[in-house]
Parts: structure tokens; C-alpha cells; sequence
């Protein structure tokens, strides 16, 4: 995974989304694509009708206008500084400037892997959009990682394993990055569904020369997500996959739900594949 693309908002999530690039493209050699998604400050203008003047709509234009310079000062800087911390890493900056998230799509396509900071103090209505979008449309892994990200990433990999479709295709998607770790932990939580074996999934890791174990756990209380976070801490893993589900379920991981307090405080960066 070698094109690594890192949506960038002009946020102080954008530095922990960097330097969690930073961890995936450096070991392979790879290159991080910084891009700063900006709307056209044209876009951000309610539609014009009795009671807004040309002064009003001037006013409301020069102020988006203003937001959005800012945005770009605050991303550029960030990158700047994350460019002279990694000055041996491939990477470059851009701007792209269109509806939001839906400029995304694209270049999202493009990458390899998609990398995101989740941090509950940033409240950007833009991210998680933009996580959707690039889960759901661009169709590539994304990674979610803590606010302080980590300086390693898939060294030891937990992969969250139900046996259905979305989980193999995860599996599939980020073969590059298991065949790579020192070691993959398969784990299945019970859920009754006595029929999946993590054990089956970590044969077909060992045959493709990665170093696979297995293991049953029993889900918390706290639901599916705490446990797989409890487990990586447990077993020392430094990244969990997990194959992404409907728009729904989606929505629930990046926007709220029971799940959105384990991946949005959990310190163990997660791969959302589907």
C-alpha cells in the first residue's frame, strides 16, 4: 500500500492523520498525498430571496471567503511541519476545491489507503462525511487512527472475523499490509453463530506464508467494537480490521451510536474495509 491518501479539513486532526500516514508509507517506501478539501466559498451562500440584500450576500461571500483562507493557512502549515519532521518521506500538498464529500470520490479511488484521525474535540461536520464517502464510494481501506497517532501501524494485526462477505472482502483488500505484519490475530466474537471458525480464516493467512493465530472471545457488555479494542490491547496488536457494513452501520462508526465511543476514544487504530 504505497499510495496513501490523507484527507485534510484545515484541523488540528490533520497533523494525527499525517503522522499516521507517515507510519504506513515509510516501511514500503510509499508516497502520502495531503489534500486540503475545501468548498467553493460560492457554494456556502443560502439560495437568494426577499430579505437578503447585495450588501448582505457580499457580507456573507467575504466571510465564507475568509473561512476558507484560513483553512488553507492552517492545513498548509501542518503539512509544512509534518514535511520537516519526515524530510526523507515522499509527499506532497494540494488543494482541491469542490462539493463536499463528494470530491472525494476521485482521488480516493486513486489510493491504496485512505488515512483519517478520529478526535472527539474535533466536531467538523466534514469528517465524517468524508469518511463515508471515501468507505463507501471511493471503495478503498480506510484508516481510522486515535488523536495521538501511533509512530507504528500493522505490526501486529488483529482482524475482526464473522465470516461474512464484508469481512473477507477487508481481508482481501489489505492482504499487502497482513503479509507484511510480524503477526495476525483472527478473532471472532461469540455472537451465538457456533458455524464461524476464526481458526478457518487464520489457515488460509498461514498458507499465504503469514503468521496467523485464532481465538474465540466473548462480547462485552460495552458491544462488539470495546471488545475487539479490549482484545488488541490484550493481545498487543497495534491495528484492528474490520470489514464496514451498510450506510447505516457506517454512519453509526463515524457519526454516533454505541460503537462510535470505542473508535472514537479507543487508542488502537482501526481499517474499515468493505
Amino acid at each position: 500500500m504505497k499510495r496513501v491518501l490523507v484527507p485534510m479539513l484545515g484541523v488540528d486532526g490533520d497533523r494525527a492523520a499525517l503522522t499516521a500516514a507517515a507510519a504506513v508509507a515509510s516501511p514500503v517506501g510509499g508516497h502520502v498525498e495531503a489534500r486540503l478539501f475545501s468548498r467553493d466559498p460560492r457554494d456556502v451562500l443560502p439560495i437568494v430571496g426577499e430579505g437578503f440584500s447585495a450588501a448582505m450576500i457580499e457580507q456573507l461571500l467575504a466571510s465564507a471567503e475568509a473561512r476558507a483562507k484560513e483553512q488553507q493557512k492552517t492545513a498548509r502549515a501542518s503539512f509544512d511541519a509534518f514535511k520537516k519532521a519526515s524530510p526523507d518521506l515522499s509527499a506532497d500538498f494540494e488543494q482541491i476545491i469542490g462539493p463536499l464529500p463528494g470530491s472525494l470520490t476521485a482521488p480516493g479511488r486513486l489510493a491504496d489507503v485512505i488515512v483519517f484521525a478520529r478526535d472527539s474535540k474535533d466536531e467538523n461536520p466534514d469528517r465524517a462525511s468524508l469518511i463515508e464517502t471515501a468507505v463507501m464510494e471511493a471503495g478503498r481501506p480506510v484508516l481510522l487512527n486515535p488523536a495521538i497517532a501511533p509512530d507504528k501501524v500493522g505490526g501486529h494485526v488483529l482482524v475482526a472475523w464473522n465470516g461474512s462477505a464484508e469481512a473477507a472482502r477487508a481481508v482481501a483488500m489489505t492482504m499487502p499490509m497482513l503479509a507484511r505484519a510480524q503477526v495476525v490475530t483472527v478473532v471472532t466474537v461469540e455472537d451465538g453463530d457456533a458455524s464461524i471458525d476464526p481458526a478457518a480464516l487464520a489457515r488460509t493467512l498461514t498458507l499465504n506464508g503469514i503468521t496467523a493465530t485464532s481465538s474465540m472471545v466473548a462480547v462485552d457488555r460495552e458491544g462488539v467494537a470495546a471488545t475487539l479494542e479490549a482484545e488488541a490491547k490484550k493481545v498487543g496488536a497495534d491495528m484492528i480490521v474490520i470489514g464496514a457494513y451498510s450506510h447505516s452501520r457506517i454512519r453509526e462508526f463515524v457519526m454516533g451510536g454505541v460503537t462510535d465511543d470505542a473508535l472514537t476514544d479507543g487508542s488502537v487504530p482501526i481499517l474499515l474495509a468493505r
